[in-house]
């Protein structure tokens, strides 16, 4: 660590950088978890392939539609491992993007009251929509809540994976058990 001298409300900005940090961290994972599972759709031939697809897409968002098409082509096998898939991909898409999105894109602003208590808050008077979408409240708490949830919807889509490329014979009604999600921390 640095000797150097931290200015007001340092350890405040660390944190929230730190939170912002985890959130990033975690949605390149499950995205990755995702990207894997696309390929093991494909033969273990087209691995290298599927994976050269996948990663030239720029956009997340198509990338999660890339991997529905291809759910809803090499798992017509499988209903139940389809539907599951579909869950995922759309609870991605409803809510935990959109998490992320005001995670990683709100701007804060640091502020300092006329006591000296230094406070990180939302810039939202510009109006920007993901810094409005978490004004007046506790962003640290927010953001610890979006990265749990990323990273529980990481573990259901590594168990799906595992689930759905141990080959069409698996007759085991284990499924992974799908995460709790919610909107707002509780």
């Amino acid at each position: 660590m640095s000797d150097e001298p931290k200015f007001h409300g340092q350890e405040n900005k660390d944190a929230h950088a730190l939170a912002i940090g985890k959130i990033a961290m975690g949605w390149n994972e499950f995205h990755e978890t995702l990207g894997e599972l696309f390929a093991r759709l494909f033969t273990k031939s087209h691995h290298a392939t599927a994976l050269a697809i996948w990663h030239c897409l720029d956009s997340d968002r198509t990338q999660r539609r890339l991997l529905r098409a291809m759910a809803e082509t090499q798992l017509q096998w499988n209903k139940r491992g389809l539907e599951e898939l579909i869950w995922l991909l759309n609870q991605t898409d409803q809510m935990l993007s959109q998490q992320r999105n005001v995670g990683i894109h709100a701007p804060l602003m640091s502020f300092t009251e006329a006591d000296g208590t230094h406070k990180m808050l939302p810039l939202s008077h510009f109006g920007n929509r993901n810094a409005a979408q978490i004004e007046g409240r506790d962003i640290l708490l927010e953001y610890g809540h979006y990265e749990k949830q990323i990273r529980q919807i990481g573990g259901f889509a590594f168990a799906l994976t595992f689930k759905l490329t141990m080959g069409k014979d698996n007759t085991d009604d284990t499924w992974p058990q799908r995460p709790k999600l919610s909107g707002r921390p509780t």
